[in-house]
């Protein structure tokens, strides 16, 4: 597993779970491991931050929707030939990319994610210009390469992979909602701006099912189940990790870190 330490013995002796037991056990781990939403979006949620703070949200994670996630789900594609899964991820590529691109085929006009977080944007007072000028913070930015990096190489197997896009649609589903709902209520923000929410929220309710599907059935043996365990840990962690400098900056002096020019 490239970087990642091996198990131990005692670990591999154990029998594997049925694969909806062990789908069970991911969600269960998440609560473990994260029982509430990250510090800032908690704010938020409450409606403790200012506006700029959010439009700092905005600025810092484009790269985010811009560039990490992208990079990551291509990576894990193209480690797979199983091709019901291989179908699956090109249609979450699809949905991250802009169901316009195959506007052709049926007739749809959404744009991509990194599009509608810039819509979201200048729905808040922030311009493109100033998301695309904006100095990312080091602490965000190395945890989207990390995303990266371990969606490109060893570190992940393509079931792994689909393993850190459920945690990420559980952690989506969770709080984006509730973000949603925070921004018209606590915030003011018009629904007609919030198109990036309706549309995260629309597409993976149906990624959902199907990686429950694949995990149930492809993480059959103590290893599988283990390592994908493992990564979905991990992109929870990272998941966290790209807000912590955000809150931060809520809260201390002085700006993070930034990335240079």
């Amino acid at each position: 597993m490239g970087n990642q330490p091996p198990f131990r013995p005692d670990e591999l002796l154990t029998p594997p779970m049925q694969g909806t037991t062990f789908v069970h056990f991911l969600q269960r781990e998440k609560t473990r491991k994260y029982s509430a939403a990250p510090p800032f979006l908690h704010a938020l949620i409450r409606g403790e931050l200012s506006v700029e703070q959010i439009r700092m949200w905005v600025q810092d994670l484009y790269p985010y929707w811009n560039e990490g996630l992208v990079f990551a789900t291509g990576a894990v594609y193209i480690k797979t030939n199983d091709e019901p899964c291989r179908t699956q991820m090109l249609r979450r590529m699809v949905d991250l990319e802009g169901k316009e691109v195959v506007n052709d085929l049926t007739g749809a006009t959404t744009p991509a994610y990194e599009e509608l977080w810039l819509r979201f944007g200048e729905g808040i007072g922030v311009s493109r210009e100033e998301v695309l000028e904006w100095q990312q913070f080091t602490r965000t930015y190395f945890s989207m390469r990390t995303l990266m990096t371990y969606s490109r190489y060893w570190d992940w197997t393509w079931l792994d992979g689909i393993a850190t896009w459920y945690a990420a649609d559980l952690y989506w589903r969770e709080y984006y909602g509730a973000v949603r709902q925070a921004l018209v209520d606590r915030y003011g923000v018009t629904p007609d701006a919030l198109e990036f929410f309706d549309v995260l929220l629309s597409d993976l309710a149906t990624h959902l099912p199907w990686e429950e599907e694949a995990l149930a059935y492809w993480a059959c043996t103590t290893e599988r189940q283990l390592t994908a365990a493992r990564a979905f840990r991990e992109r929870l962690d990272i998941e966290y990790q790209l807000l912590v400098a955000l809150n931060e900056a809520r809260t201390a002096e002085r700006l993070p870190f930034r990335v240079p020019a």
